[in-house]
């Protein structure tokens, strides 16, 4: 997305009736958790060496490459699922201790829909008529060490320009957008006014520790997705702490955002816009004031349609082949 270094120019320039587009200009990079996958995309400094990665489109008359990836698997529904799943087989009974759910949690649950996804692996001794009864044990640091074994970091040991499962990755560079799943569950931790790392692990770490009783009382009305925002939390963390490479000093460069310009952010408007040709290729010279929103969150939900295509396709040939 492209944003003009000064405020004021904006201000002047939306409450004047017209836009011209600034001569400087900063690309903010996408950081996109969904259900079934997550997605990345930014500018790094170095050129990227990896041509699968890279996705190359002309906008206001100049073009631009830039890195991005996308990961399936890795959204939040299908991560939570791959966990339970994953301790559901490491327990020799039908009694799961889950450390990302909070102590004095339990519930039974069956085991066949867990296997719906072709996200969860299966093993032939399962039995999946049978019922789980989940317990919270509200230990952080085992829900850590769960949420690690989903990933695959050695092999990308001593590698800078590797995330995890091999993927080819330059280091992080510039200010990003964290929005969808990365909002919602931050918003809820009350963590997106850009609090530094050191209070957001403390935040996430100290709400795991709770016990169940209290957290219902705490947040009433909210029970469908209230066991899953530990679990949720430290994931975010991992995902980005040792998964993207973001750093105690890169992490300032994040902002949790559910809008950009006053629209909310999404594929599906980028898609749209990309769609209607609403996002110019050539360079303006005015733009008017009312669609300021419109040419604030073009770029970021341009590069959000190509990922979620990809991330389409590579959803449906997937389901398919299983």
């Amino acid at each position: 997305m492209w944003l003009p270094r000064s405020k004021h120019f904006v201000c002047d320039q939306y409450s004047s009736g017209q836009w011209i587009l600034p001569e400087e200009r900063i690309l903010v990079g996408a950081l996109d958790l969904g259900g079934a996958s997550t997605q990345i995309s930014f500018v790094p400094q170095a050129p990227i060496l990896d041509q699968s990665t890279q996705a190359t489109f002309r906008l206001y008359g100049a073009n631009y490459s830039i890195y991005t990836h996308s990961y399936l698997c890795y959204g939040r529904d299908q991560v939570l699922r791959r966990l339970l799943a994953e301790l559901a087989q490491r327990s020799p009974v039908a009694r799961v201790r889950h450390p990302c759910y909070h102590s004095g949690y339990q519930a039974t649950l069956p085991l066949a829909p867990l296997y719906e996804s072709p996200c969860v692996h299966t093993t032939d001794s399962l039995n999946f008529t049978q019922n789980i009864t989940v317990e919270g044990i509200g230990n952080p640091g085992d829900c850590v060490a769960a949420l690690h074994r989903l990933f695959n970091f050695s092999s990308c040991k001593g590698q800078e320009d590797c995330a995890f499962n091999g993927v080819y990755q330059p280091p992080v560079h510039g200010q990003f957008y964290a929005f969808s799943n990365f909002y919602y569950t931050f918003h809820f931790l009350n963590l997106t006014s850009r609090q530094p790392l050191n209070i957001v692990n403390d935040t996430v770490w100290k709400f795991c520790q709770k016990p169940w009783k209290l957290v219902e009382a705490s947040y009433p009305g909210q029970e469908r997705w209230l066991r899953d925002y530990c679990a949720s939390g430290l994931y975010i963390l991992v995902l980005l702490l040792e998964g993207y490479k973001f750093s105690e000093e890169t992490w300032p460069n994040i902002q949790f955002q559910k809008q950009a310009g006053g629209m909310d952010i999404g594929w599906t408007l980028g898609y749209m816009l990309n769609l209607t040709g609403m996002i110019p290729a050539e360079a303006l010279t005015q733009w008017r004031a009312q669609s300021y929103s419109i040419w604030m969150a073009g770029v970021v939900f341009a590069v959000l349609t190509l990922s979620a295509i990809l991330g389409a396709a590579a959803v449906q040939l997937f389901w398919t082949q299983d």
